[in-house]
């Protein structure tokens, strides 16, 4: 579908390979500081597939940033090769915000419009799925990029 508008919601959802039922992700870190897998973004320029790629790109920094043990899980201990997978609405496009409007910036509320999307079946206007072994390799660079920026920060070091 083509948007329509520049208003999108979004959750990011996991399944693993025995249950095979997509359920959105956890929050993870510190309560003041949470890495959040859903949500409504106003202004948004690209469009709906951009937006989700770079939405999910920008969840994987954060989750980096703020929950290194979610990361360690990703990595290492994750026996059930995760999937991944965002969803993306145009909102205005698809007419569901005549019966739910969208809480303000701010309102927590707001967190859970795309999960309200997902329970009504209204069909995404963007899809992108990750397997497990996509999400590790671009977690582990991600991590390494993040080491090497804190060792220029600092001087020499290696790699734990």
């Amino acid at each position: 579908m083509e948007s329509t508008g520049n208003q999108y919601a979004f959750v990011i959802q996991t399944r693993d390979k025995h249950d095979k039922v997509w359920s959105w992700v956890m929050d993870y870190g510190p309560a003041d500081d949470k890495v959040v897998g859903r949500g409504v973004v106003d202004d948004a320029e690209e469009s709906p597939h951009s937006f989700g790629r770079a939405t999910f790109d920008a969840y994987l920094d954060r989750l980096i940033a703020t929950a290194p043990e979610a990361v360690d899980y990703y990595l290492y201990d994750d026996e059930y090769d995760t999937e991944w997978r965002i969803l993306v609405w145009d909102v205005p496009a698809t007419g569901y915000s005549r019966y739910s409007t969208v809480p303000p910036p701010g309102d927590r509320v707001r967190l859970g419009y795309a999960l309200a999307m997902v329970a009504e079946n209204i069909e995404p206007h963007a899809k992108s799925i990750w397997p497990a072994h996509v999400v590790r390799r671009r977690l582990h660079g991600k991590r390494i990029d993040q080491w090497m920026d804190s060792e220029t920060a600092a001087g020499e070091g290696s790699y734990p």
